[in-house]
């Protein structure tokens, strides 16, 4: 059941912004910050999954404290990062303008930002219960262990961006590369993970 569970995870994180591309006519930067969202849920999740294990095993607060820190730190690194490198892929775009449009993209005649903003939280909070609490991972797991997984993951994105970035100066591929390239590495990445 487990594998399964892993399959189909995998899969709806890669049709819902295929999806986006193909059909909603979502542009490179409406993926982006779908994947950004996604990002900042597994950062929030992984506050509460420490909190969880604080409150359970009186793990130290400083733990917690450092590990948040320095995770928060690298998420808005990531965040600015990647800013600067759809900057440097489409040095025409206007960011504001661009999160408005994501926000109120209309189909089937609902905003998608009230749509996919709680889709993502249930999502997360699903993510949390069955792969947390429902397996018992809470009561074997320190806060360091929950915070080395997740900074991890951070530092692989840092590289992926950097790269990105980087290849920016030399070459600029079309828009469906750079959105095949990133499902294919959030995929992949999520499939070696778990």
């Amino acid at each position: 059941m487990r594998v399964n569970l892993k399959y189909f995870q995998l899969l709806t994180d890669a049709i819902i912004p295929l999806l986006g591309y193909f059909f909603w006519h979502w542009n490179l930067y409406f993926i982006v910050l779908f994947y950004l969202l996604d990002f900042l849920a597994y950062e929030v999740f992984s506050h509460v999954k420490a909190k969880k294990v604080k409150s359970l095993k009186k793990d130290n607060t400083q733990n917690w404290l450092k590990f948040g820190i320095i995770s928060a730190l690298l998420f808005i690194v990531n965040v600015l990062f990647i800013q600067l490198t759809m900057k440097s892929l489409v040095p025409s775009i206007d960011f504001s303008k661009e999160m408005l449009a994501f926000w109120n993209y209309k189909d089937m005649g609902i905003e998608q930002g009230y749509f996919l903003l709680p889709l993502i939280v249930i999502a997360g909070y699903q993510r949390y219960k069955m792969e947390f609490l429902m397996t018992g991972l809470f009561q074997k797991i320190t806060i360091h262990q929950i915070f080395t997984k997740h900074i991890q993951t951070q530092l692989i994105a840092f590289g992926f961006i950097a790269l990105t970035f980087g290849l920016s100066f030399l070459i600029v591929f079309p828009e469906i590369v750079y959105v095949l390239g990133i499902v294919l590495f959030t995929g992949l990445y999520q499939f070696f993970r778990k």
